[in-house]
């Protein structure tokens, strides 16, 4: 062994990654990840795994990324806020497709679903498009319940930790879970 050159493997899709230690490794040719180079990432995704046991069973899927998010916000590390919120909103995200779907399914119309998922940029509420598109076909007009204003807030703050890289705090994280809980809450209630 001695000589050879560390080749870690992605942890999303298995193709060995190049790089001469994992803190040295280039993303994954195949699917781009860099998770072969951060072993804390591979630790922390085997520990959310093997907590997340204790949850699955008989929770949907959006109850199960909010589980997540909570989870990751309780390792009481900073870093991890921002990811905490970016899997609250994609719980909701989740839900919001399911009601869509369920929304067709009730109106008969299930052969137009894919085509107006195609038309949509995602099943974010935040957005107007599809906020007044969920309207119509749930009759729920959700931007009137109490929770809005900080759904969109929360909205927000994932965008600019997606595509800016925000930093976040503990604070903004859990009124991040907060609203999305009470997003969930109102889409299944």
């Amino acid at each position: 062994m001695t000589g050879e050159i560390y080749r870690p493997a992605c942890t999303f899709c298995g193709q060995p990654i190049g790089g001469e230690s994992p803190e040295q490794a280039n993303p994954c040719e195949y699917c781009s990840s860099l998770s072969g180079g951060y072993p804390n990432l591979v630790m922390l995704t085997e520990e959310i795994t093997g907590s997340a046991v204790g949850f699955v069973e008989g929770a949907t899927y959006p109850q199960i990324l909010l589980g997540i998010a909570r989870f990751l916000l309780g390792k009481n590390d900073d870093k991890l806020c921002g990811l905490a919120t970016i899997v609250a909103h994609l719980a909701c995200e989740v839900a919001v497709e399911r009601s869509f779907s369920d929304s067709f399914a009730r109106k008969g119309i299930q052969p137009l679903e894919d085509t107006v998922a195609d038309a949509l940029n995602g099943f974010n509420l935040a957005n107007d498009k599809v906020c007044k598109l969920y309207a119509s076909l749930t009759g729920d007009e959700i931007q009137e319940q109490p929770f809005w204003d900080t759904f969109i807030r929360s909205a927000k703050r994932r965008d600019g930790i997606v595509r800016k890289g925000l930093i976040v705090g503990r604070a903004d994280a859990e009124e991040s879970i907060g609203a999305a809980s009470d997003f969930l809450a109102h889409l299944t209630g």
